[in-house]
């Protein structure tokens, strides 16, 4: 009789434990689900219109080709909840491309992929035993320098430049004349210079001024590469036949190669060697604009800072599994919320240090189209081709209005843009951030 009850009393304690564990995984498998359909409604999902291409229950997160692939329950890739942490890690110490090999596999279930060489997050150094010297040692970090024009008439090939004639009516003094590329490579440079003197290892995406992603100037690239790109292209299905044949005649100008066989695939190349350098963190330099001075033949009033990271996919934006899978990667892994965590220090340090506004959603019409606010002021989720692409935390950065009444005579000083003032204090400003960022990590 005591046998029986004590093999009872252990039956029931047993079955209480199963009971338990079950209730315990069916909570922490509800609060993953809540978790990321939060996450892809808020910094995903522009639209509400993607989940064709996904769907997220108690078996993990499945992608889809189509609505019809998914009505089969045919999915493109699946991921089970067991398995997230560790393709998190897989993604964070791999090529990006041997990742996207991977989900083309289809189930990362049945070809789970091993790396005795994982890195260490260098972001979770000990700071209190760094040295005040080399408070980012052992950080690599990318900066992407945007555009490519050194001068003024690569920037008009670009569209990239301001052009002001003297116009002591509205405060002009002298003529301006502004190449983007030259005040984003001048402000890399300088950052480059800080950034390595505490001890981080820093790589640009561009070499020169004037130089592309490819170590070469446009018109370099032109001449060596600029008709097999057009027959890639056009394998690729890229282009027409008729395209293929107006581009490699005579009638395209300079303008109209570069808008639309260079631009593309020089991002694409800035995204693959800084994937392949595979930094801790990544810096894309930009200037901005104000969208609403037509024309930009004249000085504008407004003046403002913002920054970008990757999301606010729109209902047409996921027609590739290449796509697909990038949009898949922003949701499991945490490249998001460590690049909008970075964002936010960079773009605090903007408003401190340049003493010019942060833009709310209100301030850009392209903001309020085609953006989603990443729930920190000034940092918002935009598709572009840099921010879906490359992998780890990132700051796309667009320091005040090139146009601004006062920002355009201060940019316009000195020939040598590294010894431009302002551009020094842009350098400033994303360094501080920087630093901010790594201090907290």
């Amino acid at each position: 009789m005591i046998s029986f009850l004590k093999l009872n009393i252990t039956f029931t304690f047993l079955l209480a434990l199963v009971v338990a564990n079950g209730i315990s995984q069916d909570s922490a498998t509800s609060t993953k689900i809540k978790y990321y359909t939060q996450k892809v409604e808020k910094y995903l999902d522009k639209e509400k219109a993607l989940s064709t291409y996904y769907s997220i229950n108690a078996n993990g997160i499945s992608m889809y080709g189509s609505v019809q692939k998914k009505l089969k329950g045919e999915f493109e890739f699946h991921i089970s909840w067991d398995k997230i942490d560790d393709f998190n890690l897989y993604n964070k110490n791999s090529p990006g491309k041997q990742v996207f090999e991977t989900y083309t596999k289809r189930d990362y279930d049945k070809t789970i992929p091993f790396s005795s060489n994982f890195k260490i997050d260098s972001l979770a150094l000990d700071q209190s035993v760094v040295s005040d010297s080399t408070r980012l040692k052992g950080l690599k970090i990318a900066i992407d320098p945007g555009h490519i024009a050194g001068d003024m008439e690569m920037g008009d090939i670009e569209k990239k430049c301001l052009t002001f004639k003297c116009d002591t009516l509205n405060g002009l003094m002298d003529s301006i004349a502004i190449a983007e590329g030259a005040l984003t490579f001048a402000t890399a440079k300088l950052l480059k210079n800080k950034l390595e003197a505490e001890g981080a290892e820093v790589f640009m995406t561009r070499s020169f001024n004037s130089s592309s992603a490819f170590g070469v100037t446009f018109d370099d690239w032109l001449k060596t590469n600029y008709v097999a790109t057009v027959d890639s292209l056009f394998r690729a299905g890229k282009l027409s036949p008729a395209q293929k044949q107006f581009f490699l005649s005579s009638k395209p100008t300079k303008r109209d190669k570069f808008r639309v066989i260079f631009k593309d695939v020089e991002l694409a190349k800035r995204s693959e060697i800084i994937n392949n350098y595979n930094p801790d963190l990544t810096i894309i330099i930009h200037y901005n604009v104000d969208e609403t001075n037509t024309g930009w033949v004249k000085p504008a009033a407004n003046n403002f800072n913002m920054v970008f990271v990757g999301g606010a996919f729109m209902k047409n934006d996921l027609p590739t599994s290449q796509k697909r899978f990038e949009f898949l990667r922003l949701l499991i892994t945490t490249d998001m919320e460590k690049s909008i965590a970075l964002s936010s220090d960079v773009i605090q340090s903007f408003e401190k240090n340049l003493n010019v506004k942060t833009a709310t959603i209100k301030d850009a019409t392209y903001l309020l189209e085609g953006c989603l606010s990443a729930g920190e002021v000034g940092v918002y989720c935009r598709n572009l081709q840099l921010t879906r692409y490359i992998h780890g935390p990132l700051v796309y950065g667009e320091t005040l209005y090139q146009d601004n009444v006062n920002e355009c005579i201060a940019l316009n000083k000195e020939s040598d843009k590294t010894k431009n003032l302002r551009v020094q204090q842009v350098a400033d400003a994303y360094f501080c951030g920087i630093l901010n960022y790594a201090k907290r990590k």
